[in-house]
């Protein structure tokens, strides 16, 4: 009996090992997947920088210019989530901070963070960093001109029980094509706030200013999606 025993702990042991060897082995193949993912979308960017200089059509240029410098947002960003995709909940503060420094990294834009202490579902985190990326680049693109330096100023606040996000950058506002409503940008932003049952308001003095009001629900832990394919069907 005892050495019965023995052999069902030998073998609960060996299947544990095997489980934790499986997991390892599958969290490889995730992170080898997303460096991919990450050198596809430079080698992207580098491309269209290959055909914007064979290019001599101005708006050709244009074009490939601000699809170049979207894959460099988007990666960067990809890269930040990626180190934040299995956190059940994330507080607030200091995730904005490092998302600022991923925005600035890849906009050239001087991002500055204030925020309360305010923890939210790690997914609601991932979805509003998507939001405040596709800010900065439409900031970067209209407000300033394609020039770095320009400011932009992310909040981040809990009032009773929804969350208040506000971008703001200090450009010239909501003209000269740049509109709230249009464009690939601000359609992901209004799906992102559609999911997130929430309300967008956008203002125009000195600058635009975006607010997201949405409803803080419960923590809880869910399986991220760690791609932007769901964006990408958009």
């Amino acid at each position: 009996m005892f050495a019965s025993a023995v052999t069902s702990d030998v073998g609960l042991a060996r299947e544990l090992s095997d489980a934790r060897a499986r997991l390892a082995d599958q969290e490889r193949q995730i992170q080898e997947l997303n460096h991919r993912v990450a050198n596809s979308l430079q080698l992207a960017a580098d491309m269209l920088v290959f055909e914007q200089l064979r290019s001599r059509d101005p708006l050709a240029q244009a074009a490939l210019e601000a699809s170049r410098a979207r894959l460099v947002a988007v990666g960067e960003l990809h890269r930040y989530l990626y180190e934040h995709a299995d956190a059940p909940s994330v507080e607030m503060a200091p995730f904005l901070t490092g998302l600022c420094e991923a925005v600035s990294a890849s906009t050239g834009l001087k991002c500055r963070v204030q925020s309360d202490l305010t923890r939210v579902p790690g997914d609601m985190a991932q979805q509003l960093a998507i939001a405040i990326n596709e800010f900065a680049i439409n900031a970067a693109k209209h407000a300033y001109d394609g020039k770095p330096g320009g400011r932009l100023s992310v909040t981040s606040r809990r009032e009773g029980q929804d969350l208040v996000l506000t971008v703001a950058d200090e450009g010239k506002g909501l003209s000269d094509g740049r509109s709230a409503n249009g464009g690939l940008g601000m359609s992901i932003v209004a799906a992102i706030v559609r999911d997130l049952k929430g309300v967008l308001t956008v203002q125009s003095d000195r600058g635009a200013l975006f607010t997201i009001r949405a409803p803080l629900p419960s923590m809880r832990t869910v399986v991220l999606d760690r791609s932007f394919q769901s964006w990408a069907e958009l």
